[in-house]
């Protein structure tokens, strides 16, 4: 049993490169989805007023999926700290795994919900 306890603190530093890969996923899409909205305002249309407030949206989401992520990053490594420094706390050390876990599982939902909205969205905006 002690030797499990002892070889659990890289269980949350082995999930930090994909957390990694989708906070690198998400910048690229915030990046993409700034630049959309800042050539759909210099446009000055009326048309694309609906569609910027859209977009606008879709971008709150993105965000608070970006803050997610960096929580749920930051609540990995503080796991694998305590795992790693005071096994005596390895309890808190798995709650807080896990607490890191429904981070980036609330953020990929947001993710999931951005995506199905992006298409209606791009819909809209090519039928104008």
């Amino acid at each position: 049993k002690h030797r499990l306890i002892s070889m659990e603190w890289y269980i949350p530093f082995t999930i930090i490169p994909g957390v990694g890969l989708i906070i690198l996923s998400t910048s690229n899409i915030l990046l993409s989805l700034n630049s959309e909205i800042t050539n759909l305002k210099t446009t000055k249309e009326k048309k694309y007023k609906r569609i910027i407030e859209l977009k606008l949206n879709q971008l709150k989401k993105l965000s608070w999926a970006a803050a997610l992520q960096y929580a749920g990053l930051f609540n990995f490594l503080f796991s694998g700290i305590i795992a790693a420094l005071a096994p005596q706390f390895s309890l808190i050390s798995k709650y807080v795994l896990v607490l890191g876990g429904l981070s980036i599982g609330a953020s990929i939902f947001l993710l999931i919900v951005y995506s199905f909205k992006a298409i209606n969205i791009r819909q809209q905006n090519l039928s104008l």
